[in-house]
């Protein structure tokens, strides 16, 4: 809507004057437009919000705004390939214009929206990035803003789930309180199995009866071998347990080696035939990304041994 000058007036700008008989001045004389399309305006903002005009409610125009009914709509088009329909609808896309979109399917990777037929725009995070996988999931609302390229989203989706945490991709989400206080660890545990360990060798442990993992990033614990991948770097704590009865008056050590380097060893000589061999060392290392770990041990009895007691852990502790 424009300004409607007084008719006749010269200057588009010219302000209304009353009527002022004494004075001798003649009132402005009033167009239609003046009268009408202010009322044609607001009829249009009004009923876009849903809103049947009344003339016995002259607050329509602020309840029609505060509704916010007139920047929402809810998404059509596929899950990646959004569309959406404004009721009062933009003639071209403008930096701060604001969106609020109802989400109906849950998204499986980067995503466009198409408003009001101006065309597909980038669906990003608040930084530029690309959404993940079911960063958009069906019945959640999001806040979108244009900032002249793109649509960001500026709200946080929705709570990432215990899983998503533990498995370090809660990225898609809001990490809660709750969430964060329940997070696994990264953490290896290997118990018993049965391996034949020579004399006067030292031999990795490789053979186990049970075996329990969780890293967050593509760690893997395979062969007796630790090997730290991205998102596992840090401070870890690393222990070794091995007990073998009958070594005779020789006895046993236990090796804990990063890279093929021992950071911690433990030994110990029996006193007679059937006293039990026992060492349990213990290390906290700083791993980065690539390092292996092993444990290995060592005995001195003159021949092989069948070592079926031995306890292997590994937890990463905070980061470095």
């Amino acid at each position: 809507m424009k300004y409607n000058a007084p008719y006749g007036s010269v200057d588009p700008n010219a302000p209304y004057v009353d009527r002022d008989t004494p004075g001798a001045v003649v009132g402005s004389k009033v167009p239609a437009a003046a009268v009408e399309d202010p009322q044609r305006e607001l009829v249009a903002l009004i009923g876009a919000a849903g809103i049947a005009p009344s003339n016995a409610d002259r607050a329509q125009a602020a309840k029609a705004i505060q509704s916010g009914k007139i920047n929402y709509a809810a998404a059509g088009g596929t899950a990646n390939v959004l569309t959406a329909d404004l009721t009062l609808a933009p003639t071209a896309y403008t930096v701060g214009l604001r969106v609020v979109l109802l989400i109906a399917l849950a998204n499986t990777g980067a995503v466009t929206l198409n408003l009001n037929g101006l065309g597909a725009k980038a669906v990003t995070k608040i930084d530029g990035s690309a959404l993940m996988a079911n960063h958009l999931t069906p019945g959640l609302v999001v806040h979108l803003v244009y900032d002249g390229t793109r649509f960001l989203m500026m709200s946080a989706p929705r709570p990432a789930t215990q899983a998503e945490v533990d498995a370090g991709v809660s990225d898609v989400g809001y990490i809660t309180p709750l969430t964060a206080a329940k997070k696994k660890a990264s953490y290896m545990s290997a118990i018993s199995g049965s391996q034949v360990i020579p004399s006067g060798v030292q031999t990795n442990f490789t053979s186990f009866g049970v075996v329990s993992t969780h890293f967050q990033g593509a760690t893997t614990f395979v062969g007796g071998a630790l090997t730290i991948a991205s998102g596992d770097e840090g401070v870890w704590y690393l222990g070794f347990s091995a007990r073998e009865n009958n070594l005779g008056t020789t006895g046993q050590a236990t090796f804990i080696s990063v890279n093929g380097t021992v950071v911690a060893s433990d030994g110990v000589q029996t006193s007679s035939n059937v006293a039990i061999g026992h060492s349990s060392p213990t290390a906290a290392a700083v791993l980065n990304v690539g390092d292996v770990v092993t444990f290995a041990v060592s005995q001195s009895s003159g021949s092989s041994v069948t070592f079926n007691e031995y306890n292997l852990s590994a937890a990463r502790i905070g980061a470095s």
